[in-house]
């Protein structure tokens, strides 16, 4: 079953789904692009010189429970197996690669303040990210930092519908209330469509359908395209505004997170 769902030609009704096996694709761009288990099988399988293809296993407790790193540790010492993190795993990557490249940069007024802009393009899917500074980055300290994904609706028109708590304006009106502070807006591939898309949920909630907007936020998908921008400008240390989200493999790209800004937090 294994061979056939990483044959180069696989299709999915090759194999019986739901079945024993659980088929999942990993990005583009393994854990420089998403730091998950996935990413980091067929990495570690290419690295090795092989296919980038690997059979991922969840290891349970003897109460059922699934097990975290302390667990993992004691049972890897107790088998004489050798272990890794997604962290160190990034951290190897990153001392031979990475997945942006840092294009030009310009003092940029607004008309919430001045902004050291930065341009960035993504190798893996050919996208143009935006980096806005405010200050000076003294990696010594933490640096206020906002991943937001780019939103038309949202960012070009002001639209509340189902906006954040934290809108593109709001953060750089904050970024220079503060004087200090990075603001990294990543561009989605096939953004037209998702446009399209959420115009076409906003009707069919009009005609009372109950239907579940798609989130845009920092997620896993785009936490290692943030991650390299914040740790190119020289960012090490971090207060993150938004939401408390676990990032995992955050000290691969020598990022510290100290903390985060929220909703109402007036420090």
């Amino acid at each position: 079953t294994i061979q056939t769902a990483i044959s180069p030609n696989a299709k999915p009704d090759d194999i019986v789904q739901p079945g024993h096996i659980f088929p999942i694709k990993s990005q583009l761009g393994g854990v420089l692009t998403r730091a998950g288990h996935t990413e980091a099988g067929c990495d570690l399988a290419q690295l090795a010189g092989k296919s980038p293809a690997a059979v991922i296993v969840e290891i349970l407790n003897d109460d059922g429970t699934m097990a975290r790193r302390p667990d993992l540790e004691k049972f890897a010492e107790r088998h004489q197996l050798k272990i890794g993190t997604i962290a160190d795993l990034i951290s190897y990557r990153l001392q031979n690669e990475m997945t942006i490249q840092r294009l030009s940069q310009c003092q940029l007024p607004t008309r919430y303040g001045d902004f050291r802009l930065y341009s960035y393009r993504d190798t893996v899917n050919e996208q143009i990210h935006l980096a806005m500074v405010v200050g000076k980055i003294d990696p010594r300290q933490a640096t206020i930092v906002r991943v937001h994904m780019a939103d038309p609706l949202d960012d070009m028109v002001g639209a509340t519908r189902d906006a954040s708590h934290w809108p593109l304006n709001k953060v750089m009106q904050y970024l220079q209330q503060k004087q200090q502070g990075v603001l990294v807006i990543l561009r989605q591939p096939q953004q037209n469509q998702q446009l399209a898309d959420k115009i076409a949920l906003y009707q069919r909630q009009e005609q009372e359908e109950k239907v579940a907007l798609p989130t845009s936020h920092w997620d896993m998908r785009t936490f290692g395209v943030g991650a390299q921008i914040v740790s190119d400008l020289g960012v090490k240390k971090m207060r993150v505004i938004g939401t408390p989200t676990k990032l995992t493999g955050l000290s691969g790209f020598g990022l510290e997170l100290t903390g985060y800004i929220q909703e109402g937090d007036t420090d």
